[in-house]
């Protein structure tokens, strides 16, 4: 059974690498009104400039939203204006909340070139083009740890499709607590590892950049000086006193 349940998640990974890109949408030629994009294709939105919405079908305000939406991305089409307008499939892929840091629906992103801003969610055609069209740069963009393509999201991301895909394996009876409880260990075990691996590596390039020490020879010969003047003094003494003897005497003397 393990056996079965390996090649079918290989099959899988395969169609989706081989067919993905092909059934993405929006990734033809054709222009379409709204462009809808998930965890396969999100990446197009990197190039050029686009306005992304967010929404659930049962969500509150997400019906009315959406038809708003769809008239603006016709009249942004008719307009023949450069601003792509999109929207992303939350409902099919779990990790586009997370890569998108999405913490309400509806919500709208405005992007270009590579720079999110997240825009205040409005529900007419004419305040939809007023934050496509300028209203857009009064907003600050995100900032570098919620950027979808950031190190610190794709990280997340990563965990998060490590545990989908162990959950859907079936090893572990299903169950998804225990599934991302492996992972976390798994991934725990892996950056303490690479951790240890790094100091090791710091150590050994520290010590083969460490310049040895040059023996002296200076002790042996300050204690040969030292002992050359004790000697010099004893003999100075010596003759001091001889000299005081010898004075003593010619006094007696006299």
């Amino acid at each position: 059974m393990i056996k079965y349940n390996i090649y079918a998640l290989l099959l899988t990974a395969l169609l989706g690498c081989t067919l993905g890109k092909e059934l993405c949408p929006g990734s033809s030629g054709e222009r379409r009104a709204v462009v809808h994009l998930d965890e396969g294709c999100w990446e197009q939105v990197l190039k050029g400039e686009w306005m992304v919405g967010f929404c659930l079908p049962l969500a509150k305000n997400c019906s009315q939203f959406e038809r708003v939406w769809t008239d603006f991305a016709t009249a942004m089409q008719r307009n023949e204006s450069r601003v792509e307008v999109a929207t992303m499939l939350i409902e099919y892929s779990g990790t586009i909340v997370a890569r998108f840091s999405v913490n309400r629906v509806p919500s709208i992103l405005h992007v270009r070139n590579g720079s999110f801003r997240e825009l205040p969610v409005a529900y007419t055609v004419n305040e939809l083009m007023e934050l496509a069209l300028w209203k857009w740069n009064k907003i600050q963009p995100m900032t570098f740890w919620r950027h979808p393509n950031g190190c610190i999201i794709e990280t997340k991301v990563r965990y998060l499709q490590a545990i989908e895909m162990v959950f859907n394996t079936k090893l572990f009876g299903g169950d998804y607590s225990r599934a991302s409880l492996i992972v976390g260990v798994c991934s725990f075990l892996l950056f303490s590892s690479a951790v240890t691996g790094a100091c090791a590596v710091y150590t050994a390039i520290k010590d083969l950049l460490k310049p040895k020490k040059i023996q002296v020879e200076a002790p042996k010969m300050q204690s040969q000086s030292s002992t050359g003047v004790l000697e010099t003094l004893k003999s100075s003494e010596q003759n001091f006193d001889s000299a005081t003897s010898s004075c003593l005497k010619l006094a007696k003397i006299d």
